[in-house]
C-alpha cells in the first residue's frame, strides 16, 4: 500500500525533516567548515547532494519493496532493516540493525551534551556566576525532562513537537544573524589553507548533522502518500542548508577562522543571546524526541511490546535515556564525537548501503516479472545481480560508494585520533568525579 490517510501530509514530513537537523548546522558546524578554508563551502555543498540522492533512493527501494513483496509493510516498525532483510537477507539485516540502532543512540548524546553547556552557561549569565551548576549537573536534569516527551509513539504522533521545533530553529537562526552582526568585528582572524584534520572534521560533522537516513524510511512510513519522500527530502535539505550557508557567510565575513564548534561562545553578551541560548536547548530536547523514534520503535518490535501507549513502553525508553546520559557523562567534547559517529556509522548508512540496494532492488523486481506468481521470495537474496540501471547512473553509485568507503576510513581514524589527543587535556564529568 501506498497511501496512509491517517498520517504525516508532505508538510509536515517537511517539518518532522528540519526538525531531525535541528540547530546544529547553524550554531555547530559553520565555524569547522570555515577552517577548512576554500574547501569548506564545495565540501559541504558535495555531502549535501550525496545525501539528498541517497536518501531519495532509499525511498525509492521501499517503493519497489511493496511492489515486490506486499508483506513487507507489516515491518514499518523497522524499514531499513526490512529492506536489507528482503534483498540482501537475515545476515545483513543484523548488521544494519546495529548499525541504526548505535547511530541513532549515538547521535542523541551530543544533544544532551550541548544542552547541558548551555543551561550552564545561561545561569552564569543571567545570575553573574552566582548560579555556576556543573554541565555534568545538568546533562542528568535534562534527562529527566526529556522522558516525558519520548513516551509519545512514531513521528506521525509528534506533528507539533515538531512544528514547535522547526519555529526555534528558523528564530535561533535570525537571532544568531542579528548578533553575529552585532559582536565587535576586532575579533578576526584570517582564512586559513585546507588541513587534513580540519577537513577530516568537517566532513564527520556534516555526514552527522545532516544523515537523514536512519530516520527517513521512518518518516516515510507515516506519510499519506509514501511516494511523495523525493519532495519532502529536497525541500527540508534547502531550507536547512539555506539556513546554514547564510550563517557561514556572516561567519567568513565577522570572524574568519575564529569562529568556533560552538559559535554561540564567541557571541557578544546581550539579552537576545541569551534568549538565543534558551531557544536552542529547547530545541534540541524537542529534535531528539522526533529523531530518536527509529531507534525506539526497533527495540520495542525486538521486546514485542505494543504499538499501543503503554507502561512498558515509557520504561524502556527512559531506561535507554539514562543509559545516554551515563555516557554523555563520560565523554569530554561534543564536536569530536559528533565527528566520530558521522565518519564510523553514517558512512555506511549514507554511501554504501543506498545505492547496493537500490541496485539489487531492481534486478529483484526484474525477477519477480520474469517468475510465475507462485514463486517463493525468499529465493530473491540469492539471485544474480543483473545490469538493471544505465552506465551513468551506474557509474555515479560506484563512485558514491568508493569515495564513502574512503572517505569513511580516512575520518574515522582522524576522529579517533583527535578524540584521544584531546581527551588527555579535557577530563569528563566522570573524570572530574573519580579525580
Amino acid at each position: 500500500m501506498i497511501v496512509n490517510s491517517s498520517g504525516l501530509t508532505v508538510p509536515f514530513a517537511i517539518l518532522c525533516i528540519v526538525d531531525l537537523f535541528g540547530i546544529f548546522p547553524i550554531v555547530v558546524l559553520p565555524g569547522p567548515i570555515i577552517k577548512c578554508g576554500w574547501l569548506g563551502i564545495p565540501l559541504a555543498i558535495g555531502v549535501f547532494a550525496i545525501q539528498v540522492y541517497t536518501a531519495i533512493l532509499l525511498g525509492k527501494c521501499w517503493i519497489i519493496a511493496e511492489e515486490i513483496e506486499p508483506n513487507i509493510v507489516k515491518k514499518n516498525r523497522y524499514p531499513y532493516a526490512a529492506l536489507a532483510e528482503l534483498i540482501f537477507g537475515n545476515k545483513v539485516k543484523r548488521i544494519v540493525t546495529v548499525m541504526l540502532d548505535v547511530a541513532v543512540f549515538g547521535a542523541c548524546i551530543p544533544n544532551l551534551l550541548i544542552a547541558a553547556y548551555n543551561l550552564h552557561i545561561l545561569g552564569i549569565k543571567l545570575w553573574s556566576e552566582r548560579f555556576d551548576v556543573s554541565p555534568c549537573i545538568w546533562l542528568i536534569v535534562i534527562g529527566i525532562v526529556l522522558c516525558p516527551p519520548l513516551w509519545l509513539g512514531s513521528p506521525k504522533d509528534m506533528k507539533w513537537i515538531a512544528s514547535g521545533s522547526v519555529f526555534f530553529v528558523g528564530s535561533v537562526s535570525v537571532l544568531t544573524w542579528i548578533t553575529m552582526y552585532n559582536t565587535q568585528r576586532e575579533m578576526y582572524a584570517p582564512i586559513p589553507e585546507p588541513s587534513w584534520n580540519s577537513v577530516a572534521l568537517a566532513y564527520g560533522l556534516l555526514a552527522f548533522q545532516f544523515d537523514v537516513h536512519p530516520l527517513v524510511l521512518t518518516v516515510q512510513m507515516d506519510m499519506v502518500d509514501k511516494r511523495k519522500l523525493p519532495m519532502v527530502i529536497i525541500c527540508a535539505f534547502l531550507i536547512t542548508c539555506s539556513l546554514f550557508l547564510i550563517t557561514t557567510a556572516i561567519g567568513y565575513v565577522r570572524f574568519g577562522s575564529l569562529l568556533s564548534s560552538n559559535l554561540l561562545d564567541q557571541l557578544s553578551n546581550s539579552y537576545i543571546l541569551d534568549v538565543n541560548i534558551t531557544l536552542v536547548t529547547i530545541q534540541i530536547c524537542l529534535s531528539t524526541a522526533v529523531s530518536t523514534t527509529a531507534l525506539f520503535q526497533h527495540v520495542e518490535h525486538f521486546l514485542k511490546i505494543p504499538k499501543e501507549f503503554n507502561q512498558k513502553r515509557c520504561v524502556l525508553r527512559s531506561c535507554i535515556v539514562m543509559l545516554a546520559v551515563t555516557l554523555g557523562e563520560a565523554v569530554p567534547r561534543f564536536d569530536l564525537l559528533m565527528g566520530l559517529v558521522g565518519a564510523l556509522l553514517t558512512g555506511p548508512l549514507m554511501f554504501l548501503l543506498p545505492p547496493l540496494f537500490y541496485v539489487k532492488i531492481r534486478s529483484l523486481r526484474r525477477l519477480k516479472l520474469k517468475k510465475s506468481e507462485g514463486v517463493c521470495y525468499r529465493t530473491f537474496p540469492n539471485a544474480k545481480l543483473t545490469p538493471i540501471v544505465g552506465f551513468k547512473r551506474l557509474a555515479l553509485l560506484i563512485f558514491i560508494i568508493l569515495a564513502g568507503t574512503l572517505a569513511t576510513i580516512l575520518s574515522t581514524v582522524s576522529g579517533i585520533q583527535d578524540t584521544i589527543i584531546y581527551a588527555k587535556f579535557t577530563p569528563s564529568c566522570l573524570m572530574q568525579l573519580f579525580n
